[in-house]
């Protein structure tokens, strides 16, 4: 017998060992971060082997876990995980211990793409159209559709001839072995909404399973996607935290400087270019520590200013509000049994419910009849037990779980708001490195947001009503929130105050340092990524994004770092 999961020691040589005895030699490239976008980007600019590319990753190698599509849930709150809390207000996440939403960010090789949940989406045709419409040519869907599929290797039906293969990334058809979410489309059908077969085109409304970037079972991330393959030009420096990007008087980026494994620190010189892709939250982070951001903000914390930029603005997130689902599974088995056997099967024989991806079926609807834009999408989650379903609530939510029977599954339903109207920012809470900034996101600061939200509970609400769901006597669970029982249930107050206090997010985050052309004065870089009033600077992640997408970030953010490595290879290719 063996395990079809992978070795630890597959993965490239860490460098930072060598780095600490002997200092870095010269790179022409620095990329920081190593996560959906910043692995793209690092491997193609090391396909010239002329390039001398450092690649720069916080965390470390992803477990072994990360390998097994239905145990993704077990990274997060971990090491691997930079774990982020939002601060608080009175409109969102009340119903959370601390009152603040948890903000899951991988924190690894990898990044998030080593712990999300897998699932291959890459928004609506429009969201990129209103990108280029906004003064960012080369953005539009139709532009943009060759590094979608310049990325992927997909293993099935390529009817639309929206799919790529022999890409880096494996994407293929995450279709359920979990028998009773298969209520789930029964039930929107009977609804009358949409059975969609493939949402990858860019413009599908309704209900189906989603593709998942898996290959014959294990999860695959752009670490293993794009890092694997041997290049002796290319050096990975894992535990390496930057915090801070150098300038010389021309205000060119030169060099960064960096700790390693939290004690040792060093700096690392890039005769050509500096790109950051740390995320939509750090990425914000090292910019304002370097100088770079809102002159305000800077020099409250002491930080010279070296150039006024509208960084850590802009930010959004698809917020979510969770509901509960309780139902009978046709064929009962034991949770502690089932589990047992999945695990065994994923782990001998590379098959079983744990080979799939824990979100497989998603529904993506517009609230508002008059327009196919979608503005709202649900996750089906399901949970492995009551306690699982209560963890970060507070005591009185929890309570709501203990009296269900073991005889009944809980299914998780994330009402995903897709395009927020409101927006938040991201702050340093000190010049101290160690210290997380401040994540203000002004969750339904907007009336208009909270509106979209009910309107998206209501409609998965009507669910109850089908015969799928009577089938199995699904039903949702009434959580115990004293403050909303003042409504009537299921009335549109009870509803927003349900959201005020069931919030959470999908982990979304996007926008901190916005795309857009010299006009722009709410824009960080330009269309090219670069950032503004600087030389060889470039950001490469969702940061970039001028509005959120309509679905899940990793395979836009892939593309971001497939279209910025096409940029830095043009300005630096020999004429």
């Amino acid at each position: 017998m063996h395990c079809n999961t992978s070795p630890l020691d597959m993965w490239p040589p860490d460098q930072g060992e060598e780095a600490v005895k002997n200092g870095f030699e010269k790179y022409d490239f620095i990329v920081v971060g190593a996560g959906s976008a910043g692995s793209v980007v690092a491997s193609r600019l090391a396909e010239n082997p002329d390039h001398r590319v450092l690649l720069l990753e916080a965390g470390s190698n992803p477990p072994m876990e990360s390998e097994i599509p239905g145990l993704a849930f077990t990274l997060l709150g971990t090491k691997y995980d930079w774990k982020y809390e939002t601060t608080t207000n009175s409109l969102s996440c009340l119903g959370s211990e601390g009152e603040s939403c948890t903000w899951h960010k991988g924190k690894t090789l990898g990044g998030s793409s080593a712990i999300d949940y897998m699932n291959y989406h890459r928004g609506n045709s429009k969201d990129y159209d209103l990108w280029e419409d906004e003064g960012n040519p080369s953005w539009s869907w139709r532009d943009i559709l060759s590094f979608f599929k310049k990325s992927q290797n997909f293993k099935g039906d390529n009817s639309y001839d929206v799919h790529g293969t022999g890409g880096p990334i494996t994407v293929e058809p995450c279709i359920s072995s979990k028998h009773d979410q298969y209520m789930l489309l029964e039930a929107s059908a009977e609804l009358g909404y949409s059975q969609v077969t493939d949402f990858v085109p860019g413009q599908n409304l309704g209900f189906g399973f989603l593709p998942c970037t898996m290959d014959n079972g294990r999860r695959v991330s752009t670490a293993r996607a794009y890092l694997l393959e041997e290049r002796p030009n290319l050096h990975i420096v894992r535990d390496a935290y930057v915090h801070k990007i150098e300038f010389d008087a021309e205000m060119k980026a030169t060099s960064v400087k960096l700790k390693i494994n939290s004690t040792h620190e060093l700096e690392a010189d890039a005769t050509k270019e500096i790109i950051l892709s740390a995320g939509a939250i750090e990425t914000p982070k090292l910019l304002m520590l370097s100088g770079i951001g809102p002159q305000t903000q800077l020099r409250l914390m002491g930080i010279p200013v070296l150039k006024d930029l509208p960084v850590g603005e802009n930010l959004q997130d698809h917020c979510s509000v969770s509901l509960f689902l309780k139902y009978q599974p046709v064929q009962y088995l034991s949770k502690e049994k089932q589990l047992l056997d999945e695990v065994y099967n994923q782990w001998i024989h590379h098959n079983g419910a744990y080979g799939n991806a824990a979100l497989d079926i998603a529904g993506f609807i517009s609230t508002k009849r008059s327009t196919r834009y979608p503005d709202v999408q649900y996750q089906f989650i399901p949970m492995a037990n009551s306690s699982q379903a209560s963890i970060g609530f507070k005591s009185n939510i929890q309570a709501s779980f203990e009296r269900i029977p073991d005889s009944y599954r809980i299914l998780k339903i994330d009402v995903g708001l897709l395009r927020p109207r409101s927006r938040g920012h991201v702050r340093l809470e000190s010049k101290d490195i160690t210290k997380p900034p401040i994540i203000i996101p002004n969750t339904f600061q907007k009336d208009s947001d909270l509106k979209t939200i009910v309107r998206g509970i209501k409609e998965i609400a009507d669910f109850e009503r089908t015969k799928s769901f009577e089938r199995v006597h699904a039903r949702i669970i009434r959580i115990n929130l004293p403050a909303c029982d003042l409504f009537r249930y299921k009335s549109t107050k009870y509803w927003e105050c349900y959201a005020k206090y069931m919030t959470s997010s999908m982990y979304h985050a996007a926008g901190t340092a916005r795309m857009g052309p010299d006009r722009d004065i709410h824009a960080v870089v330009d269309p090219e990524l670069r950032v503004k009033g600087t030389k060889g600077l470039r950001v490469a992640d969702a940061s970039i994004f001028p509005n959120i997408v309509s679905g899940n970030l990793n395979p836009p953010t892939i593309m971001v770092g497939e279209k910025a490595a096409e940029f830095i290879k043009d300005a630096w290719r020999q004429p």
